[in-house]
């Protein structure tokens, strides 16, 4: 049998479409016979179905793959085996084993990356994961927990203990969610919500760069509302602080205080804040710094006006997300171990054209 995986790195690409090369296997007898790793560039469902069939390509394995593509691929007797996320080695022993199947390393978690330290970053200490932590919720198949049974162990039950305030917020999260019309807009969800918690004054982080939209919704708020609103560079620290010229790390200077942004509606006395535009990393840093409840209202995204959920159903966005996650030098050195793999691969033997 050969089987076609498109890869990123070392690992099965998460979509079969975004991938730099493409590992072709051929099993023999529960063994593998040969393996060849060929350049691979394509978004078109279509190209990669020519060079399949071009190859002789009884099964394609891959991470993520839609609807229409998988029907095309299957359309062509070419078998798919998705939902699968694993390094190349647990895949080559998956195969000879006989293993592999949908959802293999999602359904059946199984890394042999050792599992990184606990380590301290920007002061926060991370807590070591215990063996009973839920992992993975995407690959739960009972969901118990839509039935509104609990699926965490009995030791846990106090871990998702609510308290008197978290449970009042979450009854006035309810009372919205169960509108059936959808007739609210996110800012009108916020300023029911802010009623319902008997808010009164509302605090306002936003980015001088959405300084305009800012503006609007202070103007909307403050009709039943008090609100301070608090810009990104409001205190901050300067040329000097950040390493002189180009900083101590060869960046550019830093510009904003988040932490400033916070400590000025703390003592506002806020009883909410409303991150408006923060950069990322920003937020989080406001939000280790808020004494109030945070909740984001506008998420700043220069390629996709301001849209980011509409990266995960793009398949540019997608592509090139998967790709900049890499470094530059890991780039480089995947593209050259695929040239080399190609010229030196073993040609793989020819089979009869399928009827």
């Amino acid at each position: 049998m050969r089987y076609g995986i498109p890869l990123l790195e070392e690992r099965v690409a998460p979509r079969c479409t975004c991938a730099d090369c493409l590992l072709v296997v051929l099993c023999t007898r529960g063994a593998i016979a040969t393996q060849e790793r060929l350049p691979l560039d394509v978004s078109d469902p279509s190209v990669l179905l020519s060079m399949l069939h071009s190859l002789d390509i009884d099964t394609i394995v891959c991470g993520g793959v839609d609807r229409d593509t998988k029907e095309i691929l299957t359309s062509d007797s070419v078998k798919v085996i998705d939902n699968v996320a694993c390094s190349v080695k647990q895949l080559l022993a998956a195969i000879a084993a006989g293993h592999l199947r949908a959802g293999y390393g999602i359904e059946c978690p199984t890394d042999d990356r050792q599992s990184e330290p606990s380590a301290s970053v920007a002061g926060h200490q991370r807590i070591p994961a215990t063996p009973d932590v839920p992992t993975d919720c995407r690959a739960c198949l009972e969901r118990i927990c839509l039935n509104g049974d609990s699926c965490l162990p009995e030791t846990w039950r106090e871990v998702g203990a609510l308290s008197a305030s978290a449970r009042h917020m979450l009854e006035a999260t309810t009372d919205i969610a169960a509108e059936e019309e959808r007739r609210l807009c996110r800012v009108s969800e916020l300023i029911y919500f802010c009623h319902e918690m008997h808010f009164s004054r509302i605090g306002l982080a936003f980015c001088e760069e959405l300084r305009e939209p800012a503006e609007i919704l202070a103007g909307v708020l403050d009709r039943s509302f008090e609100t301070v609103s608090v810009s990104c560079r409001v205190g901050g620290p300067g040329v000097a602080d950040s390493g002189g010229h180009g900083g101590a790390l060869g960046l550019p200077p830093v510009k904003c205080n988040p932490v400033a942004q916070a400590a000025v509606l703390n003592r506002a006395g806020c009883d909410i804040n409303v991150l408006l535009g923060l950069c990322l990393g920003s937020d989080c840093i406001f939000a280790q710094h808020s004494l109030a409840p945070v909740t984001t209202l506008f998420v700043k995204d220069r390629s996709l006006a301001n849209n980011p959920i509409s990266a995960v159903y793009s398949e540019y966005y997608l592509r090139e997300s998967m790709k900049t996650a890499r470094s530059p030098i890991q780039r480089a050195e995947s593209e050259n171990r695929c040239s080399e793999t190609a010229g030196q691969a073993t040609t793989l033997p020819k089979r009869k054209e399928r009827s």
